[in-house]
């Protein structure tokens, strides 16, 4: 999970997280193939937390989506 403090004014609060994840995306995927290493039979998952949006957005870095 990596926290994130962006904040969001206006209205599309979905488009902005979708734009987000996409700017973190292959970070995430950075952190995850370094787990991976270190932990080869984990199932590591990522996700991006919002904590002044209270938004917790899970990320499948794997496969782009």
């Amino acid at each position: 999970i990596d926290y994130k403090t962006s904040t969001h004014e206006g209205g599309d609060l979905e488009g902005f997280l979708q734009q987000e994840v996409g700017r973190y995306r292959s970070q995430l995927r950075r952190y995850r193939e370094i787990y991976q290493q270190l932990e080869r039979d984990a199932d590591v998952r990522t996700a991006l937390y919002f904590p002044l949006l209270q938004r917790f957005v899970e990320i499948d870095a794997a496969s782009g989506s």
